[in-house]
């Protein structure tokens, strides 16, 4: 394959819509680094992100995030970037995106992420009583932030991570090359 990414690829969308396994994927296919954000940031902090969030807060959490997105995006070795799914509410993130990326929204549907992270603790904004709740809260909020900043958006509905990574790559693809 013979594909010359001309910007980084950044995944969005919810948490468990499968950024990291659809990126990994890409990055494998085109032969560049991925780059999983959260990971990134947990390297940055030297703790999970769910210690840091319990010691210091969802806000100083939002920003080790943007600091963390914006130097990665402003990298000159292209790579596939697997974002926070809450990367999309600082105004200043969705510039970045906008651009330094071609973003991709891999959109699922809150009902399909609560059957995928159903044993997952991991998630700091997830481990609540209602987690499917808070799903359908977190779409209703991140939805409009994900169709803004994204150039496609790939529903992944039904299908394995290897056809939505297959899906996406054909749109990346096909829309640097028209």
């Amino acid at each position: 394959m013979n594909f010359v990414m001309d910007a980084h690829i950044a995944l969005v969308g919810l948490p468990g819509s499968g950024k990291s396994t659809i990126g990994r994927y890409l990055a494998k296919r085109w032969s560049v680094p991925f780059v999983d954000v959260d990971v990134a940031i947990e390297e940055h902090i030297g703790c999970t992100i769910r210690e840091f969030f319990a010691k210091e807060g969802e806000p100083k959490f939002r920003d080790v995030e943007q600091e963390v997105l914006a130097r990665l995006l402003s990298n000159p070795q292209k790579m596939v970037v697997a974002t926070g799914g809450g990367a999309v509410l600082r105004p200043e993130n969705r510039q970045q995106l906008m651009a330094y990326a071609q973003v991709v929204y891999l959109s699922a549907s809150p009902h399909e992420i609560a059957k995928r992270l159903q044993r997952d603790t991991q998630r700091p904004l997830l481990q609540v009583d209602n987690p499917f709740q808070r799903l359908l809260d977190l779409h209703a909020i991140r939805d409009p932030f994900y169709k803004e900043v994204a150039d496609f958006v790939v529903a992944g509905g039904g299908l394995s991570a290897a056809q939505v990574a297959q899906r996406v790559a054909m749109q990346v693809e096909l829309g640097q090359h028209s």
